[in-house]
């Protein structure tokens, strides 16, 4: 039985102004270690309100500098900062705060700036971002080597091509290439542009602070366009979790073909939806005149307040997913109180650039989703993910999400264990997680018996082909086959419960182990091979000394599982795997959680985090050798 999250914490504060730069003072004695001045007007934009009146004098901070957290750096020193390609300049017209901003720039495709924190810099618990004005520039990183440079995250920020304004950076964290990175021992800070093919690039940069994260990983969830699939379907696989989405839609095109109607967005709104603004037009939004724009964005918004959804209204999807100029984005920040566009990579939470919050491809699983939900976990930060209709997996073709990689996608949410939240939660506060002693509670590690044997079966053939149907019992099935060629086989549920339905993925003929979790029921094996095939099942008895404690280093050939382990808080694991073909890992927990930590073909040499809790196993496929060290996080 899941338990209801509550969503909605009524102006609860998520952001918190500290007044000290603690334990950094050592780095920045130069300057400025807190940035006072009156809250600023939300429609400043480059130093004017939206009647183009001076605010100058009004407050020390010009947009998109911000007033809350601590500053890392305001760059009136530059000499702090070391120019690794290209060359860095004062500019002193361009400063959002002090007397100065520094503009970073080169001839190339790239120019990169560092900074080096020789006692070590403490972003544990923090959020990073920076303003910028994105010049010359198609791509913004920023690496935070904590301490080495096999311990390191990094955002990558793709910038519009029509955008050459200024926005604020949130450091989301969308890499973690190879060690786990120790946040509280930052060494140091790159700041890299990449500007146009053949250059020149060109970036200012202002601001550089830390503002708090909050206590638990966010989600939002965003049905673009309100087809009728996130209705029909989406709607109720969020409502059992008592999670709520976001549906941007234009109103002009509400109950067209194969579209939601207003009286179905009113029911989504009714259970805590937000109806939000995603107008579309005859041609893309960047390319029309000031005026235009202000009409069709303007427009939209009004006419979904006029439809019963003020809430919803006050959150800007850009059209196209991918389109912002900085027109756009100056009439967004006047009209709405949030904006989302194509980003690629995670934010804080809350952004403290609202209005160009990042947005990721929700069908991209394997490719970058599952790593960004790990992170936001991991570090505390929010994820937004677009989720286009949702189809059969035989009807998936186009822009559309496979109900199987979507149901996949709100299990590794939740078994993460993210709150999955709403535009407005984000606007108008989060309450922090509901822990009744303020910490989560651990299990108890077990004593004795911890699952009782099952049942055993063995099958084999020389074709592809189904089984017969057989039992299983609640608890763990281990599978031994024998192959002369490539075999896959699905453990398929007629009326039982299985995770994962991979159960065997051999690239080349040979023998090995693999292991899933089950419920009680009826199941069959749907096997897809090329040769003679055997499969053994034993459903084995568990027992309390049979767990095994990390650190462990383990290894092998092929197909194989690795536990029972004892897990607490928590572990990290370094994989290799030297094979050229399918190399999968996942774990899965004594209470039926499945989360996969790698999917890839050919070699991996990497590291991975897993939320395991208490009881848990790792299984393996592979086509070649592969090695898993596993430690405890701290």
């Amino acid at each position: 039985m899941r338990e209801t999250i509550s969503r909605r914490r009524a102006l609860a504060t998520l952001g918190v102004t500290s007044a000290t730069l603690a334990g950094c003072t050592e780095y920045l004695p130069n300057e400025t270690s807190e940035i006072t001045g009156e809250e600023p007007n939300e429609n400043t934009v480059n130093g004017s309100d939206s009647n183009g009146e001076s605010t100058a004098e009004s407050s020390d901070v010009r947009w998109p500098a911000i007033d809350t957290g601590e500053v890392l750096s305001d760059f009136e020193n530059l000499d702090r900062w070391e120019a690794r390609t290209g060359h860095i300049e004062a500019a002193p017209d361009e400063a959002r705060t002090g007397s100065q901003a520094a503009v970073l720039k080169s001839d190339g495709e790239n120019a990169e700036m560092r900074r080096f924190f020789p006692e070590g810099l403490d972003l544990e618990g923090w959020d990073t971002s920076v303003a910028i004005k994105a010049e010359e520039v198609s791509r913004v990183v920023v690496e935070f080597i904590a301490p080495t440079r096999d311990q390191r995250l990094t955002t990558v920020r793709p910038i519009p091509d029509e955008f050459d304004g200024w926005f604020r950076l949130d450091c989301g964290y969308e890499h973690k290439p190879e060690g786990e990175p120790v946040l509280s021992d930052v060494s140091q800070l790159n700041i890299v542009a990449v500007g146009p093919e053949g250059g020149p690039t060109r970036i200012v940069v202002d601001d550089l602070r830390r503002t708090e994260a909050v206590d638990n990983g966010k989600a939002i969830l965003a049905f673009y366009g309100g087809h009728d699939s996130h209705y029909e379907i989406a709607a109720e696989l969020l409502e059992e979790r008592g999670w709520a989405g976001a549906v941007p839609v234009d109103p002009g095109r509400v109950g067209g073909e194969g579209r939601v109607d207003f009286p179905e967005l009113r029911q989504l709104r009714d259970r805590g939806w937000d109806v939000c603004s995603y107008p579309r037009s005859e041609r893309d939004i960047t390319e029309q005149p000031e005026d235009r724009q202000r009409t069709v964005i303007g427009t939209a918004r009004n006419s979904l307040a006029d439809h019963g959804f003020p809430d919803g209204a006050r959150h800007f999807f850009a059209p196209d997913w991918r389109r912002m100029d900085d027109t756009t984005h100056t009439i967004v920040r006047e009209l709405h109180e949030s904006g989302f566009l194509f980003g690629s990579c995670p934010a804080g939470a809350p952004p403290t650039g609202m209005h160009m919050t990042p947005v990721i491809w929700g069908p991209a699983l394997r490719n970058g989703v599952r790593r960004h939900i790990n992170l936001c976990d991991q570090y505390r930060q929010l994820t937004v993910i677009r989720i286009p209709p949702i189809l059969d997996e035989e009807d998936v073709e186009g822009d559309a999400m496979s109900l199987d990689d979507f149901e996949h996608l709100l299990d590794h949410i939740e078994h993460r264990g993210l709150d999955v939240i709403t535009p407005s939660d984000l606007v108008d506060g989060i309450e922090e997680s509901d822990d009744s002693d303020g910490e989560a509670e651990n299990e108890s590690r077990p004593e004795g018996q911890i699952l009782e044997s099952g049942h055993t079966h063995r099958f084999e053939g020389a074709v592809s082909g189904e089984t017969e149907p057989f039992d299983l019992s609640e608890g763990i099935l281990t599978a031994s086959h024998e192959s002369d060629g490539e075999l896959v086989v699905e453990l398929q549920a007629i009326d039982g419960k299985v995770p994962n339905e991979r159960l065997v993925t051999s690239a080349n003929g040979d023998s090995g182990e693999s292991i899933l979790v089950v419920s009680d029921g009826t199941y069959k094996l749907e096997v897809d091979t090329d040769g003679p095939w055997s499969v053994s099942l034993e459903q084995p008895e568990v027992h309390s000394d049979d767990l095994e404690d990390p650190p462990l280093e383990t290894s092998g050939e092929g197909s194989g599982f690795i536990g029972p382990l004892w897990a607490e808080g928590g572990l990290s694991l370094d994989v290799t795997h030297d094979g050229e073909g399918p190399f999968i890992v996942d774990g899965y927990g004594r209470d039926g959680s499945w989360e996969q930590l790698v999917n890839q073909t050919g070699p991996f040499d990497n590291s991975r985090s897993y939320a395991a809790s208490g009881v848990c196993w790792i299984n393996v496929e592979a086509d070649g050798n592969w090695t898993v060290d596993i430690v405890t996080n701290e």
